[in-house]
């Protein structure tokens, strides 16, 4: 989208055409060190979460292009190069460039977003990490305890807010979420085979803490491959929606246990019967690889 100067301001159109030159400068070295595409990223691909109203589109060739529309329709040509099995470009917007890195993750593509600011230095603080599947995938529907992704490895996450979340989250956040909200919690989340495969998708597409996914997959029988490859045959087969309704519907009898846990909620009527759904859970054996037989 062009701009003409004077909406711009000579001075700031300066600062915004000296970043754009900085990233053009790096996008053709990064261009002679990768120049392998990346077929996965090739398609339109659509935000969740906090990049609800997004689009993202790349035509992953030798020299790639494309366009992103972000959640108020303004649009900006795609112009970089590949880099370490990823895409880095410069979203070029009126008077303020923004860095963009897309890359294959479990739920689609991880974009990471960072807005350079009027001395052209970037913006690591206002760095933002958005989550992208491809049109036509079918998502669930937001709901209200909905939080952004953690972008820090420290920290400390609310359990109900990880649950009502992660399924909009790309895999880094996922792990950062996962590892914040205490162990307790994903012992309880455990107890939940169908829960904790879908969780586990998401862990499986990040190289963050593979500690934590070797945690997460104790005891369960199966192995990352095991889930992601499940979930692949899934999308597939066009039975995607089915697994997230079910995934849905564990969360939905959980919650109530992990709000009460937390002093969230106090009430007896409440409590007692999430208390006792916690219970048998923990005692029925049911594991990830109880749970994927049945997607068989």
């Amino acid at each position: 989208m062009s701009v003409p100067l004077r909406s711009l301001g000579l001075r700031a159109f300066r600062r915004a055409a000296t970043a754009a030159a900085m990233l053009l400068v790096w996008a053709a070295a990064a261009a002679a060190q990768s120049r392998d595409p990346v077929p996965e990223l090739g398609g339109t691909w659509i935000g969740l979460g906090s990049a609800e109203g997004m689009t993202l589109t790349i035509e992953a060739r030798r020299t790639p292009s494309g366009r992103f529309v972000d959640s108020n329709g303004t649009d900006a040509s795609i112009d970089g190069g590949w880099r370490d099995g990823g895409l880095e470009f410069l979203l070029n917007f009126p008077g303020r460039p923004v860095f963009a890195r897309a890359a294959p993750a479990a739920a689609g593509v991880q974009l990471t977003v960072i807005p350079f600011g009027p001395d052209g230095a970037p913006l690591a603080e206002e760095a933002r990490i958005l989550a992208f599947v491809p049109q036509g995938t079918a998502a669930p529907v937001q709901p209200g305890l909905y939080m952004d992704p953690p972008l820090r490895d420290d920290g400390e996450s609310d359990p109900d807010v990880f649950l009502a979340s992660y399924q909009f989250w790309p895999p880094d956040g996922v792990v950062r979420g996962f590892s914040q909200i205490g162990a307790r919690y994903r012992t309880m989340i455990r107890f939940y085979p169908q829960v904790n495969a879908d969780v586990l998708w998401k862990l499986c597409g990040s190289r963050l803490r593979p500690d934590l996914i070797a945690e997460a997959l104790r005891g369960q029988g199966a192995t990352c491959a095991d889930v992601v490859g499940t979930v692949e045959r899934l999308q597939r087969e066009g039975r995607f929606e089915r697994w997230k309704a079910a995934v849905q519907a564990e969360i939905d009898r959980m919650l109530p246990a992990v709000q009460c846990a937390r002093g969230y909620i106090v009430r007896e009527s409440v409590c007692g019967p999430a208390s006792q759904r916690i219970a048998e859970a923990a005692v029925s054996l049911e594991t990830v690889s109880s749970a994927l037989a049945q997607w068989r």
